[in-house]
């Protein structure tokens, strides 16, 4: 059975019918776009390559483990003063500027089985720095403060 006609619209409603189409088409497109503009940026931070470090292999992994010892050094004169997350920020801001340049010491150390080798000892460094503040900060830095205040000389830990 055919469907009814369906009754004839006035112009004004037709020009609205239009502008909402149009309205939802621009809205998509540009939701759309936004969406598949920033997928495109994740995946490339994530897994793309970045060109070699000028500084090449062995000049930039020995400025990551400059970057690491000096990230250590500003988390240790505040250590147990913070909580975690402070502690953390601190010591991931401490990595910079040389952190972010990872991906193009990686490139350069690429082909170089021991640079290779020695730059994955300097990333695993890194992390276990980087668990040492977070325990330091969750567990043994409370810890140190309730000794202190019951022995009342905090350099009674320092034996």
């Amino acid at each position: 059975m055919p469907s009814p006609p369906h009754p004839e619209r006035s112009p004004a409603e037709r020009h609205r019918l239009t502008g909402r189409r149009i309205g939802l088409a621009v809205f998509g497109g540009g939701f759309t776009c936004a969406t598949a503009w920033w997928t495109l940026q994740i995946l490339t931070t994530v897994w793309g390559s970045a060109p070699p470090s000028p500084a090449g292999c062995v000049g930039g992994t020995a400025s990551l483990i400059k970057a690491v010892a000096r990230a250590r050094d500003s988390y240790e004169q505040k250590a147990g003063e913070e909580d975690e997350r402070t502690a953390l920020a601190r010591y991931r801001g401490a990595l910079e500027p040389e952190w972010s340049d990872r991906k193009g010491i990686e490139a350069a150390c690429k082909g170089d089985a021991a640079g290779e080798k020695h730059l994955k000892d300097v990333i695993a460094l890194r992390y276990a720095e980087e668990h040492a503040v977070r325990y330091e900060s969750l567990g043994l830095a409370p810890l140190r403060r309730r000794i202190q205040g019951t022995s009342g000389s905090p350099n009674d830990l320092n034996r």
